[in-house]
């Protein structure tokens, strides 16, 4: 698959989120406003699918290297510098990410192992909430080692 129609894929995906989450909370008003009936748990499965879909965005801008940074130093430095800068760049966002991914299962893990559920009338399961951080670092990961390997 090429990097193009991944990115177009994860693309799709974050619209689908966006749009379920802006449906959700359109319901969830008229509902209130017009019905007199509230959905309990809106806010809270917004508030999920927005932080899974921020995450994700985060690992597929890994892809295309296309996060902010600030690179004011970088571009006085000789080009040889800006180059293995880059690479110890890279070196301790993999490292970052790989660490974020570890404790993120285990986070996730013990959540399971706890049985926690969400304290609404939706009694979400909190490890799918919290696989949020592992699954948008692990992707990070991927797309470091592409990056990478690229080099």
């Amino acid at each position: 698959m090429t990097s193009d129609r991944l990115r177009d894929k994860g693309l799709l995906l974050l619209g689908a989120v966006a749009l379920a989450s802006t449906l959700i909370g359109v319901l969830a008003v008229v509902s209130r406003y017009a019905f007199t009936m509230a959905f309990s748990f809106s806010d809270e499965v917004i508030t999920y699918l927005i932080v899974w879909a921020t995450l994700i965005a985060f690992g597929l801008g890994e892809f295309w290297n296309e996060h902010l940074r600030a690179t004011v130093l970088l571009e006085r430095l000789p080009p040889a510098w800006q180059a293995a800068l880059s690479k110890v760049t890279l070196a301790l966002a993999l490292a970052f990410a790989g660490v974020l991914v570890y404790f993120g299962v285990d986070v996730a893990w013990q959540r399971y192992l706890l049985n926690e559920l969400s304290p609404t009338a939706l009694r979400f399961p909190q490890w799918i909430a919290r696989m949020a951080v592992p699954a948008g670092f692990a992707i990070a990961c991927i797309a470091l080692l592409v990056r990478a390997r690229r080099k």
